[in-house]
């Protein structure tokens, strides 16, 4: 075993209740003993160029006290270690203090704002766009935390979309992902917006592009190289490379298995992907990681289904190489982890068109 990405869950718990949210509210937050017990054990299996800790929720800054110690002791054990250890967390920024801040910045955290940009108060919680925009100065005063936004678009917040965006990076934003959330339907005529609107930021950051010589939207990004190479098939890195433990101890290969499962323990592939409680799992983790690393191990590109009057394979597709479908959120609409709904397909396709037409017009200007 060998992990270059841990996550520690460290609350279920959350100030907001964003309308897209697939996240079941509970007042459960991580315990000492259970950070402790991961570091002991997962430390030895970190990869030793480097291994990447992250922070995750609910919203973890209302447990910022064990985001604290276990940045401390895995520090500490790392004193007489040789691994390069980075840390992230992901939050709303509500909650975010100086104090926070600054510890941040000590540690060179990489800190992920979850933002809607134009669409914040109606897709996530009302009357918190000016304070998003105050916690960005906030943010970007502390040179050494890696600012990034994350943002959410559904049916109902999908006609801000590209504006939103704009927004964002024209009050002088980080890198940006934006997310299509598939918790609600799309019909036709939302889908037709959707293309519309990544027409109109294609054309914005065309122009970005002519201008800085960058793209901030991540998810638009292109290699320097007249012809991109193929990415290859898509492998799900979940309990491959990354590990999650969870507030009530317990591990799975990714937190989105945790977030996916907290609701369906009673579903057959719960036993399939899930490695245990962590104290189980350190006492059999020779026999209980190879067996169960062999289901996370089928979710790769390739393997994967689209449902609908028909199965369709995956392999089928022209578009196969490059694509790259998260399983637990494709399993969201599809019911069942592997399989992606017709819908989620037709939002992948729709995203990797606007993508290539992207490309395609900054290498035409380019001659």
């Amino acid at each position: 075993m060998e992990i270059s990405n841990l996550t520690f869950i460290v609350t279920d718990d959350c100030n907001f209740d964003c309308s897209y949210c697939f996240q079941k509210k509970e007042k459960r937050t991580i315990t000492r003993t259970t950070i402790e017990t991961a570091v002991d054990f997962f430390y030895p299996f970190f990869n030793s160029n480097k291994a990447h800790i992250g922070f995750y929720g609910g919203e973890p800054l209302l447990a910022y006290e064990k985001i604290q110690h276990a940045v401390r002791l895995l520090l500490e054990k790392n004193k007489t270690g040789n691994k390069k250890i980075e840390f992230s967390v992901t939050t709303n920024g509500t909650l975010l203090t100086e104090k926070m801040l600054d510890f941040f910045n000590r540690h060179q955290f990489t800190l992920v704002l979850s933002f809607d940009g134009l669409a914040q108060d109606k897709g996530r919680k009302n009357n918190t766009l000016e304070k998003m925009l105050r916690v960005m100065k906030q943010i970007q005063a502390h040179a050494d935390i890696h600012f990034e936004i994350n943002s959410v678009f559904s049916p109902r917040t999908v006609t801000d979309f590209s504006e939103s965006v704009r927004f964002i990076i024209q009050q002088a934003g980080p890198e940006i992902t934006f997310n299509i959330s598939t918790m609600e339907e799309w019909n036709h005529s939302h889908l037709d917006t959707l293309k519309k609107e990544l027409e109109r930021l294609s054309d914005f950051l065309v122009r970005y592009y002519e201008e800085k010589g960058t793209v901030p939207v991540k998810n638009f990004r292109f290699s320097t190289e007249k012809k991109e190479s193929k990415k290859g098939i898509f492998r799900c890195g979940a309990g491959r490379h990354r590990m999650s433990v969870t507030p009530e101890g317990k591990v799975w290969g990714c937190s989105l298995f945790h977030d996916y499962f907290k609701t369906r323990e009673d579903n057959p592939q719960y036993r399939e992907y899930a490695f245990g409680t962590l104290r189980d799992f350190i006492a059999d983790y020779e026999t209980r990681y190879p067996g169960t690393l062999a289901n996370y191990s089928e979710l790769r590109q390739d393997y994967f289904q689209v449902e609908g009057e028909k199965t369709d394979f995956c392999f089928l597709c022209e578009d196969m190489e490059g694509c790259m479908v998260c399983p637990v959120n494709a399993a969201y609409s599809s019911g069942s982890v592997g399989k992606i709904s017709c819908g989620k397909c037709r939002l992948i396709k729709i995203q990797a068109n606007a993508r290539m037409n992207f490309i395609r017009k900054v290498r035409g200007k380019e001659g």
